[in-house]
């Protein structure tokens, strides 16, 4: 037992871990076949219709199902799988989203026993996203990034990766909010506004002007045909549940983003006065990645990739920092959120119960709410903290 433990606390264990999981997922889908990694076939395609001219943001029944959405500049992102027969392209894709997320964890500035903690936590919801082949591993690691380079001090490139999130999927963008509470706010605001136009015109070279814009016009009316009322695997869809007759989504975002601003305010005026431990700042970080996810109607059962490492770093502090009922969530977050998606719940039960009544969504909302609770209880009362210096377990980088 002691051997095991020993085991799997290896750094290299939890890395070729991540690696096996992502090529084995990937050689496996390419064996089932085009149909089974239909999301890797939108990507590969996407370069290659934007370089042929036609429309990357319209149905192509011939090559795949539904439709592409993302940023143009994502598409010379993908460049190079597109050229890569799917046997090599696939299990690389999934490898590399999940290394990725492994080096993000890597990068924190927190103990080894702790990024330990956050690997074997977020495995096996890793694991049901690359099954997907989407992008939800990859829109984690650039939050974690954004996190850890502001807590580096290397404000220019801790700029770039929210941006990237958002070529990716436009909430990925929330990341940014981090900035507010690090010095030289003005520094990550021009930087930020570097990396747009970079990320923005990167297209242009390859496409000419009239292209360029024709293709930016086309994203545009995708994303506006493509809008429409949902409820998804978020807290919408838990009223919708229990009140069949809600149709005010756009009301509880409301809400959700006033809470949003209500707590960035308090912690931006505290960091005005005094340096926020980094405690409180891994607790603002645990808010985003499950607000994102809470508050969008578009969220789905493989985006808690997301939701899962925020509940991750809600329950991440050392004994003396970690809530008391930090473990409960854990535990129910792991039963209801993780496990259902994995072959250790039985398909009746996930078909009949997890999926429809949404019980994927309750453990997190549940640690949104008791955090949420717990900001702005901490946040209106004064109380002496420990600088991050001086907090045991933590190390700012």
């Amino acid at each position: 037992m002691k051997n095991s433990k020993t085991f799997f606390a290896k750094e290299g264990t939890v890395l070729v871990s991540f690696l096996l999981m992502g090529l084995i997922v990937g050689i496996q889908h390419y064996f089932m076949g085009p149909m089974h990694y239909n999301n890797y076939v939108i990507f590969r395609q996407s370069f290659i219709h934007l370089l042929a001219g036609t429309n990357p943001y319209v149905e192509y029944p011939a090559e795949y199902f539904d439709i592409f959405l993302y940023h143009p500049s994502f598409c010379l992102f993908f460049s190079v799988f597109s050229y890569l027969p799917d046997w090599l392209g696939l299990p690389l894709w999934t490898a590399g989203s999940a290394l990725v997320l492994f080096y993000a964890i890597r990068q924190l500035p927190v103990t080894y026993s702790q990024k330990l903690f956050c690997w074997w936590f977020v495995f096996l919801e890793v694991l049901f996203a690359l099954h997907y082949q989407q992008t939800n591993p990859l829109i984690a690691a650039l939050g974690i990034l954004t996190f850890t380079f502001l807590e580096k001090g290397k404000i220019g490139w801790a700029a770039l990766f929210p941006l990237l999130a958002f070529c990716i999927k436009g909430y990925g963008l929330i990341f940014a909010a981090m900035f507010l509470f690090y010095p030289r706010p003005w520094r990550y605001i021009f930087s930020s506004l570097g990396w747009l136009m970079i990320l923005t015109f990167l297209p242009l070279p390859l496409l000419g002007w009239s292209r360029f814009v024709e293709v930016y016009q086309q994203w545009a009316a995708c994303l506006q045909a493509d809008y429409k009322v949902n409820y998804g695997f978020s807290i919408m869809g838990l009223i919708k549940l229990v009140w069949p007759a809600f149709d005010s989504v756009s009301k509880v975002q409301g809400v959700g983003l006033l809470l949003l601003a209500l707590t960035w305010s308090i912690y931006f005026l505290k960091s005005l006065y005094k340096p926020l431990s980094l405690v409180t700042k891994l607790s603002l970080l645990a808010y985003l990645f499950l607000w994102v996810i809470l508050f969008n109607h578009a969220a789905e059962s493989q985006t808690y990739i997301i939701a899962v490492q925020g509940a991750a770093f809600y329950i991440l502090p050392e004994k003396e920092w970690r809530p008391h009922w930090a473990y409960t969530c854990a535990l129910l977050v792991l039963v209801f959120t993780i496990l259902p998606a994995t072959d250790l719940c039985p398909p009746l039960w996930r078909r009949e119960f997890f999926y429809p009544y949404l019980m994927k969504v309750i453990p997190c909302t549940l640690v949104w709410f008791v955090l949420q609770f717990e900001l702005i209880n901490r946040g209106l009362h004064q109380r002496k903290y420990r600088t991050p210096e001086n907090q045991p377990g933590y190390s700012v980088l």
